[in-house]
């Protein structure tokens, strides 16, 4: 297929991607990003007994009937209970336990009367009440959190630090999750030049392999990064079938044009990959190619900076969305309103960068090329222009793709 809509371009991909049903256990604090593999029930009761929410003195609240601060009662002080202590004693009808915040409410007390309400004598070992207490008042039961038993959180859901803590809480410090999907990143051209060499006469440094390696990580993904390729049919070819089997998606940058050095044409039907489409009707990239090989997904991006940022914010993202079972989530998209103007323009669908701020989408009339990769400072978003439109004005309500 060649010159599709963007819909028909991840409608393709994603029935092409397979999603990853590996699983791995993983310690609690090493799970935090991954897809959980598994409904967890709790197996305990949380808390795991009936405990005071305050320091205060714990009683039975009946001896408190007609209490008042004009008709006080002195009790007398059974014992004290601090947090990770347990009385095994039930407390004798007529008494009291000081307790702190945390420590189980023992037997024969069904209420939590606070420390600053009462009058405590540290030397008798009494203390006086001056209000009427309800049964189960300042009471935290067992169980009332989480019972035991109960689904607590459902397999499919991406664990955040909220879930681990929950996991804690119940005791659980080993969890099954959905392995993360490897992603291959390779570059192609035989202008290219790694950061930190000599940057010789007709040659660019490689930015497209470090803002898709860092991209990528941002989104919790650890990638595997090959060597730049010469643009080489042959080369490039034996590279991909020897290196395939190590990647879950192969993104590859360059070379999908139309241009002598455009090989990855070639390169794929030397491969005997499926080719899914070629040319999407958006600008910039829309030159972007896709195949699969070996039941993977090879996504090949304009060699343009720009241009291979939208191919993988829009195209990218969907797969990783269903190759990691949900665990990357795709761009959202929002209403906003323009603040500046654009005035190209739009023959194509076009997406251009912008900065959104609470509503407010602020747009700048320059650099907006897509081999410049500059003007990606302090952008956050993408503008989402019709084909047909000629141009952005301030104060026009447009769709926003949030990318950050």
């Amino acid at each position: 297929m060649e010159h599709i809509d963007l819909e028909k371009a991840i409608e393709l991909l994603i029935e092409n991607t397979i999603a990853l049903e590996q699983k791995e256990e993983r310690n609690i604090l090493e799970s935090l990003g991954f897809v959980l593999g598994e409904d967890i029930y709790s197996p305990i009761d949380n808390p795991p007994f009936s405990r005071s929410p305050l320091d205060g003195f714990s009683f039975n609240n009946k001896i408190s009937k007609n209490v008042s601060q004009n008709n006080p009662k002195e009790i007398d002080v059974f014992s004290e209970i601090c947090a990770g202590d347990f009385l095994e004693k039930e407390v004798p009808f007529g008494s009291a336990v000081r307790i702190m915040t945390g420590a189980p409410i023992p037997k024969g007390c069904n209420c939590v009367l606070k420390q600053e309400e009462v009058e405590f004598n540290e030397e008798n070992q009494t203390v006086t009440i001056y209000k009427e207490m309800k049964a189960f008042e300042n009471f935290c039961y067992q169980g009332e959190d989480l019972e035991k038993g109960t689904l607590v959180i459902k397999k499919g859901e991406l664990i955040t630090y909220n879930h681990i803590g929950v996991f804690a809480s119940i005791g659980i410090n080993k969890v099954h999750v959905y392995k993360k999907p490897i992603i291959g990143i390779l570059s192609l051209g035989n202008e290219l030049t790694m950061p930190g060499e000599r940057l010789e006469s007709g040659k660019i440094f490689n930015s497209n392999l470090f803002t898709l390696a860092s991209r990528l990580k941002s989104l919790g993904l650890e990638s595997l990064i090959f060597n730049p390729l010469l643009d080489n049919i042959n080369i490039v070819s034996d590279f991909i079938e020897a290196n395939i089997h190590k990647v879950d998606l192969l993104i590859t940058t360059g070379g999908v044009s139309v241009g002598k050095m455009d090989i990855m044409h070639d390169v794929i039907k030397k491969i005997n990959a499926k080719r899914l489409f070629w040319k999407v009707n958006i600008q910039p990239g829309t030159p972007v190619l896709a195949s699969v090989k070996n039941n993977k997904i090879i996504l090949s991006l304009s060699g343009n900076p720009f241009a291979s940022l939208v191919n993988f914010e829009l195209l990218g993202r969907k797969i990783l969305e269903k190759l990691s079972c949900n665990g990357i989530k795709s761009t959202y998209t929002l209403k906003a309103k323009v603040s500046g103007n654009f005035k190209k323009k739009s023959i194509k669908r076009r997406f251009i960068r912008a900065q959104y701020i609470n509503g407010d989408v602020f747009v700048n009339n320059d650099k907006h090329s897509s081999g410049m990769i500059s003007s990606l400072l302090n952008k956050n978003a993408l503008i989402d222009i019709n084909p047909g439109n000629n141009g952005l004005n301030d104060g026009d309500i447009v769709e926003v793709i949030l990318i950050d």
